[in-house]
C-alpha cells in the first residue's frame, strides 16, 4: 500500500515553514512533508525588509490589515510571535518605530531558524516540487507533483500569492484552491511604487511628505512618511500603502512637502528666507527650507524663474510657493506589476475558512499566509500574519489528526 502522509504543507515560505514546526510541537511524532517549487525554502525570506526582515510589529492590531479575512482572532490568540521564534532560537528586537527584526539585523538568521527547525522535528522537505493537481479521495487527500503522487491525511496551501514571483509564488496555489471548490477574490499588486506623471527633475530625491491619495476630488487614504521619487513615478512606504487602496483610474497623489508646518507657517519661514537672503537668486533663496531639487522643481511648477533675484520677488509669488509645496499633485498613470509589488492583495475569500484556517467546504483542508485575501500595511504586518497564520493552521492541521 502506498505510504499516506500525515500532513501535506504546499509551500515552504514564512507560513508553511512555521506551520510544520507548530504542527510538530503540537502532536509528536507525525508524518509531516514540506513540498516547495523553489530550489530552496524560504527564498522570499531573505529579500525582505531589505535584507533584513521586519518580521512582525509590536503594534500588531486589526486596523493594520485590509481584506476579506477576520484577523481579530488571530491577532488575539497570537498577537506576538516572538516567544515562537525564541523557540527556534531566533532573538530578536525592536526599533523605535514598533518594528520587530532578528537580533544578527539579517533576513538569513529567520530563514536558517525556521529551516532547522523544521530539521530537528524530522519534517521532510521536497524542493523542485511543483504541485499541479490535488484532490479529495475518501479520507485522504492525493497530490499531484513534479516528483511524483503525495498522498496525506491533512493538506495545508501555503501556496503564496503572485508578488515577486522570481523568489517563489506564482498564483498555483489560487488554482489549487479554486480547484476545491473555494472562491477567489481578483488578486492584485499591493505595497508597490505607482507611475504618475510629472517626476522629471526630482529622480532619486527622497523626501518627509504628508500623502494623500485623491480621488474624484476627494481624499480617500492619507500617510505620512518618507516619499521616494523614481522617473517613472513614486514610491516609498507611504507610497507603499496608498497603492493597495488605489482601485480606480483618474486618481492623484496629493503631498505636503512641509508637513511640520501650518500654511501661515510656511509661508512666515519663506519670507524670512526672502528678507536673509536679499542679495542672492530666487534658486538660493529657499536651500535651507528644502533641498535644492526640491526648489528647483517647486520654481518650475510656479513658473518663477530660477534666476530672478529675491529683491523682486513679489508676496503672491512666495504664496504662490508656498501653497504649491503644500499641496503638490501628481496625476497616477498605473501601478507597477506584481514583480515589483511586495505582496498580493485579493486570494481566497476570507468566507472560506473558519477561524482554524479550514476550509470550511473541505475536512482536513487549511490555507494560511498569503494564499488569503488579506493584506498589511508595510512595518512586519504581513510577514506577522504569515507566521500567525501558519502556526495556527499548523496546530489546527495537528489537532485535527487528533
Amino acid at each position: 500500500m502506498e505510504k499516506i502522509r500525515d500532513i501535506l504543507i504546499i509551500g515552504g515560505g514564512a507560513s508553511g515553514l512555521a506551520c510544520a514546526v507548530s504542527a510538530s510541537y503540537t502532536v509528536g511524532n507525525l508524518d509531516i512533508v514540506i513540498a516547495d517549487r523553489m530550489p530552496k525554502v524560504g527564498k522570499k525570506l531573505l529579500v525582505t525588509g531589505n535584507g533584513r526582515c521586519n518580521l512582525s510589529n509590536v503594534n500588531v492590531s486589526e486596523k493594520f490589515y485590509h481584506g476579506t479575512v477576520d484577523v481579530s482572532p488571530l491577532i488575539s490568540e497570537l498577537p506576538d510571535i516572538r516567544p515562537f521564534m525564541g523557540t527556534m532560537g531566533l532573538f530578536t528586537y525592536a526599533d523605535t518605530a514598533g518594528r520587530i527584526y532578528p537580533l544578527p539585523n539579517t533576513a538569513a538568521s529567520v530563514s536558517d531558524a525556521l529551516r532547522f527547525a523544521v530539521r530537528a522535528r524530522g519534517v521532510s522537505v521536497l524542493t523542485d516540487c511543483d504541485c499541479s493537481h490535488i484532490k479529495k479521495t475518501g479520507g485522504h487527500f492525493s497530490a499531484v507533483t513534479s516528483l511524483g503522487e503525495i498522498k496525506a491525511r491533512a493538506v495545508v496551501l501555503a501556496c503564496g500569492g503572485m508578488a515577486a514571483q522570481v523568489h517563489g509564488s506564482n498564483g498555483s496555489g489560487f488554482k489549487l484552491a479554486e480547484s476545491m471548490g473555494l472562491e477567489l477574490n481578483r488578486p492584485y499588486p499591493a505595497l508597490c511604487p505607482l507611475t504618475a506623471e510629472g517626476t522629471k527633475g526630482l529622480e532619486g530625491l527622497r523626501a518627509a511628505c504628508k500623502a494623500e491619495l485623491v480621488c474624484n476630488g476627494k481624499t480617500s487614504a492619507s500617510e505620512r512618511g518618507e516619499v521616494q521619487f523614481t522617473k517613472s513615478g513614486l514610491s516609498g512606504i507611504c507610497i507603499f500603502n496608498l497603492s493597495a487602496c488605489l482601485n480606480k483610474d483618474g486618481c492623484s497623489i496629493r503631498l505636503d512637502l512641509a508637513p511640520d508646518y501650518l500654511m501661515g507657517e510656511l509661508k512666515a519661514m519663506l519670507s524670512s528666507a526672502v528678507r536673509l537672503r536679499s542679495g542672492c537668486e530666487v534658486q538660493d533663496c529657499f536651500t535651507g527650507i528644502f533641498a535644492r531639487q526640491l526648489v528647483l522643481y517647486l520654481l518650475k511648477r510656479t513658473g518663477i524663474a530660477p534666476t530672478k533675484y529675491v529683491s523682486k520677488l513679489s508676496k503672491k509669488e512666495i504664496a504662490v510657493f508656498a501653497e504649491t509645496a503644500k499641496g503638490l499633485f501628481f496625476k497616477i498613470t498605473g501601478k507597477s506589476d506584481f514583480a515589483s509589488a511586495q505582496v498580493t492583495a485579493g486570494g481566497i475569500k476570507g468566507k472560506e475558512i473558519d477561524t482554524d484556517f479550514m476550509a470550511k467546504k473541505v475536512k482536513g483542508l487549511f490555507l494560511c499566509g498569503e494564499i488569503l485575501d488579506i493584506w498589511g500595511c508595510c512595518g512586519g504586518y504581513n510577514l506577522h500574519f504569515a507566521f500567525a497564520s501558519g502556526i495556527k493552521a499548523g496546530k489546527s492541521a495537528a489537532n485535527f489528526l487528533r
